[in-house]
């Protein structure tokens, strides 16, 4: 753990190289959750910010704002804002504000995204104005993957477990929230669709294009938490074999430990991409066996624009269960879609 990599690291030339912060929580109460990303791209000039709130049903709140930035990213230590989305370090590796204030889509039916835009009906969301603001408490240390531990490093990522407790207001209506979620931060090559690149994110060569018939995401990320005390993320890529295969981490107790051997199967709305329920299988670094099943409770996708088609990053807030256990989290699904 160095504290030197809650800030910004040297830039590389790779020219999808970038640096991201992201924080998710769900609170297990109202099943308000949200999460929110912000990614710095010096080599194209540019940050952005991207941040839904999970209102219930298939409601969610939108946002997406952009800011132009110069290459020597220590600039924004004490300025990590894109848009109208601002995250605050208070203490490294221990606590972090997250803010909004500024405007948002107020979606009814998420599933609306999934429509190129200009086929989606008038109406098909109302502007408001959104305010949030949230406290992230760290509940454990910080879990590095493999690609890499030092702030020296020309790649990393780390994610850590922690609780959200604050408000978040949207037009007249104000909830007071308390969950747990996870925080991650990585820097290095970020390539967002499936190619052979070698980049900081998971990605595998050659992948087959999503299709009404049959969704093939090429990643799939997930973090969940069950209360305070057993938390656990990673990603799978596509396998040769057509199988979704990776690794994480896993935590229990405080102490954490690698995931290894994770398989992801998954079910789908018929005829879309709209994942409804996952099945997880992995086993720790202490040998513990884990069948996790997982329900959507709602989808937002998240559209980016690719050569000859999109990668939609579809963000599934998730119930889990684990054996006695209920726990709440992300389950996170990348398709490639072609505009043929």
């Amino acid at each position: 753990m160095n504290k030197q990599d809650e800030w910004m690291h040297p830039v590389g030339d790779d020219p999808a190289w970038s640096e991201s912060y992201y924080f998710n929580f769900v609170d297990p109460d109202s099943k308000i959750a949200m999460f929110a990303r912000m990614g710095f791209r010096p080599n194209n000039g540019w940050a952005d910010g991207l941040h839904v709130v999970y209102l219930g049903g298939d409601r969610v709140a939108f946002s997406y704002g952009r800011r132009e930035i110069e290459k020597d990213l220590t600039l924004y230590n004490a300025d990590l804002r894109a848009g109208d989305l601002r995250f605050v370090c208070d203490e490294a590796f221990e606590r972090w504000q997250i803010q909004y204030e500024g405007t948002a889509q107020d979606i009814p039916d998420a599933a609306i995204l999934l429509e190129r835009r200009k086929q989606r009906p008038e109406g098909w969301f109302e502007p408001a104005h959104l305010e949030l603001h949230l406290e992230f408490n760290a509940l454990t240390k910080p879990h590095y993957s493999a690609r890499g531990e030092a702030a020296a490093s020309e790649r990393g990522h780390f994610e850590q477990s922690g609780t959200v407790t604050g408000s978040i207001t949207l037009g007249g209506n104000t909830w007071q929230v308390s969950g747990f979620g996870v925080r991650d931060k990585s820097w290095g090559p970020r390539d967002w669709g499936a190619s052979n690149r070698a980049s900081g994110e998971p990605s595998q060569p050659t992948q087959p294009q999503a299709s009404a018939t049959a969704p093939a995401p090429f990643v799939n990320w997930f973090s969940m938490n069950f209360g305070a005390d057993i938390a656990l993320g990673g990603s799978c890529t596509r396998t040769h074999d057509g199988q979704m295969r990776g690794q994480g981490w896993y935590l229990e107790d405080g102490t954490s430990t690698e995931l290894n051997n994770v398989q992801i199967t998954t079910k789908y709305k018929p005829g879309t991409i709209w994942h409804t329920h996952v099945r997880l299988s992995a086993e720790t670094g202490h040998g513990k066996r884990l069948d996790i099943q997982g329900r959507i409770l709602t989808v937002c996708p998240t559209k980016i624009p690719m050569p000859g088609g999109a990668t939609f990053v579809n963000e599934g807030l998730a119930e889990f269960t684990m054996g006695n256990r209920t726990g709440y989290g992300i389950a996170e699904h990348w398709h490639s879609v072609s505009n043929q």
